[in-house]
């Protein structure tokens, strides 16, 4: 039988639902996407239009960028994840959540303002594709917020029985890789910035060349532009 990456992408991601929701909150309030919305929302406007979170999980990130006045549509792939993210719905809020396949998104072009997707191009089939359809349904001076896993990040672990010959649905992406795809298709990155694992201090980084912060990094996140 041919592998379906989307329907094994799926059945990972509601397998994990549980685990997932019980470490959310944590990751935004106080741990790797802390200052993911520090960074973010200076480059926002409330009055702009929507903000999509791509890949939402359970729609915990999607809540607090919603807090701070932005309509929000949070979108994923896997259904468990989508119901929980529903449980935080407000009526005072413009926060809503559907199910829906990051390769084959149901929007029109120019329908968000920003685009916010951590850890997510790492779980689809086809990276380029997604680049390409993010910067479709962005607003022509819009802003993506693009986290990816970093080379010490524990989760590159489900990637691994690929050299096995298993069909996998992490693909194995390094920052550097993510940085010169956005560029060679037609994004121009305004910052970018990493997570470092326990241990690692500022003082370490500092004088660290670019590359060599990302091979360190849990967490890398790109924010960028469509290029003009």
């Amino acid at each position: 039988m041919k592998f379906d990456w989307h329907t094994a992408c799926e059945k990972h991601w509601n397998r994990i639902s549980d685990n997932w929701q019980a470490n959310s909150q944590e990751m935004w309030d106080t741990g790797s996407r802390k200052a993911i919305l520090p960074v973010f929302t200076p480059f926002l406007n409330p009055q702009k239009g929507p903000v999509l979170d791509a890949g939402c999980g359970d729609g915990y990130g999607s809540l607090l960028l919603a807090e701070k006045g932005y309509e929000v549509v949070g979108v994923d792939i896997a259904e468990q994840m989508v119901e929980r993210a529903k449980e935080r719905m407000k009526d005072d809020l413009a926060l809503s959540f559907t199910k829906a396949d990051l390769m084959n998104l149901p929007f029109e072009e120019s329908s968000f303002q920003a685009i916010m997707a951590i850890n997510v191009i790492e779980w689809v089939q086809s990276p380029l594709q997604i680049l390409h359809q993010f910067k479709g349904i962005l607003m022509p001076d819009g802003m993506l917020a693009l986290g990816i896993l970093g080379p010490t990040a524990a989760p590159r672990q489900h990637s691994y029985r690929r050299l096995y010959g298993d069909e996998v649905v992490c693909n194995t992406l390094m920052p550097w890789e993510c940085g010169r795809l956005l560029e060679e298709n037609g994004y121009c990155i305004i910052h970018q910035e990493g997570v470092y694992k326990r241990g690692v201090t500022d003082d370490m980084t500092a004088q660290l060349s670019i590359e060599l912060r990302q091979a360190l990094s849990f967490l890398w996140v790109f924010y960028a532009r469509p290029a003009a």
